[in-house]
């Protein structure tokens, strides 16, 4: 591969990176959570979103 072949690949990775991130923060906005306590933090095991409960 060539340098510009390698830098257009990356830049459409980072492209699709950036549109399922935001999926990802729209379906866990919409998602009614069902939290699974850890000690530290506790996870959505519908959305895998985690909330921090200590620092």
């Amino acid at each position: 591969m060539d340098i510009p072949k390698i830098e257009e690949e990356m830049s459409q990775l980072q492209n699709r990176l950036v549109f399922l991130e935001k999926q990802l923060k729209e379906i866990q906005k919409n998602c009614e959570h069902h939290f699974k306590m850890h000690p530290n933090y506790e996870k959505c095991i519908k959305c895998n979103k985690v909330n921090v409960l200590h620092y």
